[in-house]
């Protein structure tokens, strides 16, 4: 009896499920070095192990563990050191560069001037309530450092820094998740305000708003500082959702 004649596999076929493979796994291993990391403490600058300890730890090929590499080298996580004494290496994440992904998508979801408002409202209110509670001689330094610079703004126009106050005040709240989405919101309404330029060149993207409108966010940060200072939560809550309303009804236009 004849045997049966066994079709050949569509070139590629086989390359592609195991390219399809490595991915998968690559992605598994990243997540397992992710949630070692994280059970660690997230000790920032320390070698969790060389190629050869990760091969033999996480039973993956070469090309997966490279892929994983390269995945939380993406996400800010670790970093391979060549050479004697090399190894992966904890990193410290870029806060600016996850507000700055959380951007893109919401401004990929559409969010809306009031729906962006919204949120901020809340966040911000919570930020200065926080940051009048937890104000000290550096964080003064650092209000008043962010007046100065957008001082050089007031008669002209200004680039999206203008709105690094928002930022340094939910960084004065002490709280790292205020901190983070009261970025991304700020780096989304700087962008409605000065186009999508300002959301990866904040110097690069200039006002097209009245020099008198400048000088008016000017005088608004100043007195939303003062109250921070005086450490007057009740009025710093009240002059940053006037401002705030003020935002939104101007982006709204």
């Amino acid at each position: 009896m004849a045997s049966k004649s066994v079709a050949a596999e569509p070139s590629g076929t086989t390359t592609a499920a195991s390219r399809s493979h490595t991915k998968k796994l690559a992605e598994l291993t990243c997540e397992k070095i992710e949630m070692k990391i994280i059970e660690m403490n997230w000790p920032v600058g320390e070698v969790i192990g060389s190629e050869a300890d990760l091969l033999a730890e996480y039973g993956v090929s070469r090309a997966a563990l490279r892929e994983a590499i390269r995945l939380l080298e993406h996400h800010n996580v670790a970093y391979m050191r060549r050479g004697p004494g090399g190894g992966l290496v904890v990193a410290e994440p870029d806060p600016d560069a996850m507000a700055h992904a959380a951007a893109v998508y919401l401004r990929y979801r559409k969010v809306t001037p009031k729906a962006l408002f919204e949120a901020r409202t809340a966040l911000e209110v919570a930020a200065v309530r926080s940051a009048c509670e937890h104000i000290d001689e550096d964080g003064i330094r650092k209000l008043r450092a962010a007046l100065e610079h957008e001082a050089q703004f007031v008669g002209g126009e200004s680039d999206a820094t203008i709105h690094d106050f928002h930022t340094v005040v939910a960084e004065l709240s002490g709280n790292p998740a205020l901190h983070l989405f009261v970025n991304v919101l700020t780096q989304l309404s700087a962008a409605g305000f000065l186009g999508a330029t300002a959301m990866f060149d904040k110097k690069a993207a200039r006002s097209v708003q009245a020099s008198h409108q400048v000088e008016e966010v000017h005088r608004t940060h100043e007195a939303i500082a003062d109250a921070i200072i005086a450490g007057d939560a009740g009025l710093a809550q009240h002059r940053t959702v006037r401002h705030l309303n003020a935002l939104a009804s101007a982006l709204e236009e």
